[in-house]
């Protein structure tokens, strides 16, 4: 498997069940390279909405930290969501003033947005050549372009991050604000536990980002990094004893 930057050549890092976790040795990107005619996951099946429906608080407040994040730099305006999941984080770009839309390719996700929690979303990948009229009937008041593009934990999945980000940056406005949300493979529980860092998900997650190499992918577009978040999932299913490290 080639690297995003071209390269072939890697080095092995680990290993994770049939998975091998690998590093470009030209630009340093971490990928999973996986066993032969392994089929990966593309969509979001039924459990996977399930977790959102059941834990529709915590993720809420997840996503409150995100629009929070991102009300420092951009206060309103055409707010685009890709891999919107079952629509949480548009609703809250919407009540905190955006004009927020958000495309999501499962048709099972999009159909649970509107049933469980009222979000209309665009059931379709969202590329360049994405018709503007998909975006008008749906915003009426786009008339420039988006000021706010989202792709939260997206990325890792994408087959070709590099294709990926010029469809963004050619659909963003001048001064636009695009904010990226992965896993952090430089964390310290990613160095820990290595193959069982519970983010790793090497059947899903194709691309694993630290805060260099995502830097270096997105400045290639004329992205550069105003700010950077952590943020940290409900640990509490973890024995007490754990808590404090999964905190820190």
């Amino acid at each position: 498997m080639w690297c995003f930057c071209k390269t072939l050549k890697s080095k092995k890092l680990f290993q994770s069940g049939n998975y091998t976790i690998v590093q470009c040795v030209a630009c340093q990107q971490v990928r999973t390279e996986a066993p032969v005619k392994v089929k990966r996951k593309i969509f979001y099946d039924a459990e996977d909405i399930a977790v959102y429906i059941e834990k529709e608080l915590m993720f809420r407040e997840l996503f409150r930290n995100v629009i929070s994040f991102i009300r420092r730099f951009q206060t309103g305006g055409t707010f685009v969501e890709i891999g919107a999941g079952v629509g949480l984080l548009v609703d809250e770009a919407k009540k905190a003033g955006f004009d927020a839309i958000g495309f999501e390719p499962s048709e099972a996700a999009v159909t649970a947005a509107k049933k469980y929690f009222g979000v209309k979303l665009i059931n379709c990948k969202f590329h360049k050549v994405t018709p503007s009229q998909r975006l008008r009937s749906d915003l009426g008041n786009l008339k420039r372009g988006i000021d706010v593009v989202v792709v939260n934990h997206v990325l890792e999945h994408v087959e070709q991050p590099k294709q990926f980000l010029a469809d963004v940056s050619h659909s963003i406005l001048d001064g636009g604000f695009l904010f990226i949300g992965v896993p952090n493979f430089g964390s310290f529980m990613a160095m820990l536990k290595r193959g069982r860092w519970q983010s790793l998900i090497p059947d899903q997650h194709r691309w694993h980002f630290t805060l260099t190499t995502l830097d270096a992918l997105v400045t290639q577009f004329g992205f550069k990094r105003v700010g950077a978040t952590y943020e940290n999932h409900d640990r509490s299913m973890h024995p007490w004893w754990k808590q404090p490290v999964y905190a820190v």
